[in-house]
């Protein structure tokens, strides 16, 4: 895990990725402080959850898409030729650091999105906000780890950030309007857990509870499970280049 924290650190994607972020956030800022927040934490979730979504699906892709666009994977497995210790290893840098990234700059963003909100008479709720964070904590892990599987699947970095947001923002959400298969959508089961946490807020949180918490899991970890197995057979069959 130390190899892959260091390249976090010395590669440019995460910084960029981490200042888009604060980029939008701030402009965020700047919209509430001129505006208002809106409905409920809504100028909050457009300028500060989505692009942390959106940053989790590309860190996802990176973290082992890097290897195939540095072709550097040949020396990775040089210094360690476990590849399962490895899938594993990036897997746990990519979750740790995509969670501990929307925890930290969500709370961050919350004092400065309350005095801008309270410039138009209104404030930022607190047991809304830690309900955001607590969905987008489990959003975007999911797109983390979904986009960490299709980058292995498609063995590219260019290939995995396609298919990835193809497949989360079309392919998935094709799906969950088909009958009797859309239920059993990504979208559908995450949208469902995400309506657990947050309840029927509107917005990005909103959802019909198609199923129960633990059917939602339960499609859920399905789809994850069969992405990142997908993404193992590739790897593990892969010739080394």
């Amino acid at each position: 895990m130390r190899a892959e924290l260091l390249k976090v650190r010395s590669m440019p994607t995460p910084f960029w990725c981490l200042a888009a972020v604060i980029v939008c956030a701030l402009l965020g800022f700047a919209a509430t402080w001129q505006w208002g927040p809106g409905q409920g934490i809504e100028a909050i979730e457009i300028a500060v959850g989505f692009p942390l979504a959106i940053a989790s699906i590309v860190f996802g892709v990176w973290i082992f898409g890097v290897e195939y666009g540095q072709n550097t994977l040949r020396r990775t497995l040089t210094a360690d030729p476990r590849r399962l210790r490895l899938f594993f290893a990036k897997f746990a840098v990519g979750l740790i650091l995509v969670m501990l990234t929307t925890a930290v700059i969500h709370l961050i963003a919350f004092p400065f999105y309350d005095i801008a909100a309270d410039r138009h008479g209104e404030t930022v709720p607190v047991a809304g906000y830690r309900d955001l964070i607590l969905a987008s904590l489990l959003s975007n892990a999911v797109y983390m780890v979904v986009g960490a599987s299709l980058a292995l699947v498609t063995a590219s970095m260019a290939g995995g950030m396609t298919v990835a947001l193809v497949f989360i923002f079309i392919i998935d959400s094709v799906l969950s309007v088909l009958p009797d298969v859309g239920d059993y959508s990504l979208g559908i089961a995450l949208a469902d857990l995400v309506a657990g946490i947050r309840g029927p807020l509107g917005g990005f949180g909103e959802s019909d509870f198609v199923h129960t918490t633990a059917q939602a899991a339960a499609i859920l970890a399905v789809w994850l499970l069969a992405l990142a197995g997908l993404g193992w057979v590739r790897f593990w069959r892969s010739d080394v280049k």
